[in-house]
């Protein structure tokens, strides 16, 4: 009994020391002029609450060596357990004050690999002042210890209230991320990026099934001060005047297999990829919607996502068109409440069309082309130029009635997740899929054959592309959809771009999502500034190598080298390497050189 009392009570000591260290990562941040009253709240119980969790391993070891009867193994495992926590702490900080992110598997693997030694270059007394710091650090647990235990019985402490107060900082923590997640609290979604690893709990999917609408509106808070942390553009856009400003329509397809892109399967997009700029080995920036449409829209990583949505900033592409005085029309088949796609990517438009009525996929995908054709007449009429961006659901969906099931056969119904396994033979659910891009292809085709006699093809720039690939197990791994790796299967899409001024051409060079925006911005919007000045991307003409391609999001990115090897860093900070068709690559040595300037690329951005 005194042993359990004396190891709750350091573990209660332990919780509240990384706490203390927790919080001091707000100290001399940025985002300390975004907190208020409710934000304070929140990241002190999250600092309490993300210190208990972790204290929870060496006290569950101390337990087990307990029961077992190994007390000396016991006391020694939880006092070194509780030293490595905070200098672990401790350096996490020193690593996020330099570049903004945690530790993680890539920094680990420069750091100990290979050539470590040309990035990481510390002194020798550095490395004696942090075994200082180590050593303090167990010293003084190693004191505490002692004491509990050369004091215990002075020890009244009511662990029940101790437990309570842990609990209910839990739930408050992890409640009121709820709340203020869908409402897009600023204060709370800065500073739960301070905190590593740590996931407190979200729910809009669930609160908008519900029937909650989150808000779209800015909160009336200091953005000005907060932009510190963000060097996006790296120079103001300097441009010149256009004398004569083309039209642009974005045509997205949700969840798009380069393999379905055929004559037989898209007829109506194919010839118009055989008659336009087709580039076929492009790549996506992500396995799934969310960041890959954020890729596309601001030219950069949605590594980028919490710290753009955080301080309202927009893409520069949309404020060009803005500044250029385009009327700016969107047309999603599916909502675009959750992604947050209207207030993260459109929040400068006015009156955002966030969702399109109809009962399935297919009627919202004819709904947004009868919507956009029926604006044509006027559009072509107006001395204004126009965007729009259509975005279709169908061939994601997979929801077809079965009088249009007829095209490729045999073909499932619906898609029956329940019978994929690494065997089973993929055709029927590969025909269901291209049933669908056939429909939708159908449904395109009407929008380009509309653009032409509204006489506006000459002076309309189009791109065609998906937001990121659907696998059907390519890599014989197991992998079906998307958001499952990174990939060609998943992140690879078609890109045909209809440039008036261009002659028809087929591209073999890799380009990327990111190339789209700054090629648009350059050659038709009159900005002048360099690619690297506001995104990762090169203009798509441009056939330099896009070397080490940046693909996934804040928690989980990864590193496409030339090979197609996947550097990734997972979401819990752990790295997996393998080559292009996901097979492990055990002994890969990281060329650091090579990393050090991805990370720098991927950081660019961040003052």
């Amino acid at each position: 009994m005194k042993s359990c009392r004396i190891g709750f009570v350091f573990y209660f000591i332990l919780t509240l020391v990384l706490s203390f260290q927790f919080f001091s990562f707000i100290i001399g941040s940025n985002t300390i002029v975004y907190m208020d009253v409710s934000g304070w709240g929140f990241y002190i119980m999250s600092c309490i609450t993300h210190a208990a969790s972790l204290a929870l391993v060496p006290l569950l070891a101390y337990i087990f060596m307990m029961f077992c009867r190994l007390r000396y193994i016991a006391v020694g495992l939880f006092v070194v357990g509780a030293t490595c926590l905070s200098t672990i702490v401790h350096v996490d900080m020193l690593v996020y004050d330099i570049y903004r992110f945690h530790i993680n598997g890539i920094m680990l693997s420069m750091f100990f690999g290979k050539g470590g030694g040309e990035i990481f270059n510390f002194s020798t007394s550095l490395y004696y002042q942090m075994g200082i710091v180590v050593l303090c650090i167990l010293l003084a647990y190693s004191f505490v210890w002692l004491l509990l235990n050369r004091y215990s019985s002075l020890l009244r402490v009511k662990l029940k209230y101790l437990m309570l107060g842990l609990l209910f900082c839990t739930f408050y923590a992890h409640g009121y991320h709820i709340y203020a997640d869908f409402n897009n609290q600023v204060s709370v979604q800065k500073s739960r990026r301070l905190l590593p690893y740590y996931f407190p709990t979200s729910a809009g999917g669930l609160l908008m099934d519900c029937g909650f609408v989150p808000s779209i509106q800015s909160q009336e808070l200091n953005f000005e001060n907060g932009k510190s942390e963000i060097n996006y553009p790296l120079h103001d856009i300097q441009s010149v005047k256009v004398d004569t400003l083309k039209n642009i329509v974005f045509i997205m397809i949700d969840s798009w297999n380069p393999r379905a892109f055929t004559k037989e399967c898209m007829p109506n997009i194919y010839e118009y990829a055989r008659s336009n700029q087709w580039y076929r080995n492009h790549w996506g920036c992500s396995n799934g919607t969310r960041s890959s449409v954020f890729g596309l829209f601001f030219g950069i990583s949605s590594y980028y996502w919490d710290f753009f949505e955080s301080n309202h900033i927009s893409p520069l592409f949309i404020e060009q068109l803005l500044a250029n005085n385009y009327q700016c029309n969107i047309y999603p088949s599916a909502q675009i409440y959750d992604p947050p796609f209207a207030r993260v990517i459109f929040n400068k438009l006015d009156n955002v069309r966030v969702e399109t009525e109809g009962k399935t996929s297919m009627a919202r995908d004819m709904k947004i082309t009868d919507d956009f054709i029926s604006s044509l007449d006027t559009l072509a009429n107006s001395n204004k130029p126009f965007f729009s961006f259509l975005f279709y659901d169908l061939p994601h969906s997979f929801e077809l009635p079965k009088e249009k099931l007829y095209k490729f056969q045999p073909s499932w119904d619906y898609a029956d997740y329940s019978k994929l396994s690494n065997y089973v033979d993929a055709t029927p659910f590969w025909n269901l899929y291209r049933n669908t891009c056939y429909q939708v292809d159908s449904i395109i085709g009407r929008v380009l054959t509309s653009l032409e006699e509204n006489q506006l093809k000459e002076n309309t720039v189009v791109v065609i592309t998906g937001d990121h690939g659907q696998e059907f197990n390519e890599n014989k791994k197991n992998y079906w959809g998307h958001n499952g790796n990174f990939s060609q299967s998943q992140i690879g899409v078609p890109l045909i771009c209809h440039f008036p001024d261009k002659q028809p051409a087929i591209f073999m060079h890799r380009t990327t999502h990111y190339d789209i925006v700054p090629t648009i911005m350059k050659n038709y919007l009159g900005v002048l500034n360099v690619a690297d000045d506001f995104s990762m991307g090169h203009l798509l003409e441009n056939t330099v190598s896009r070397y080490w391609h940046i693909v996934g999001s804040e928690l989980n990115y990864a590193f496409i080298t030339d090979k197609g090897d996947i550097i990734e860093k997972k979401a819990d900070g752990s790295l997996e390497i393998t080559d292009s068709i996901l097979n492990p690559l055990v002994d890969y040595e990281i060329d650091p050189i090579g990393m050090k300037e991805s990370l720098d690329k991927l950081n660019a951005f961040l003052k």
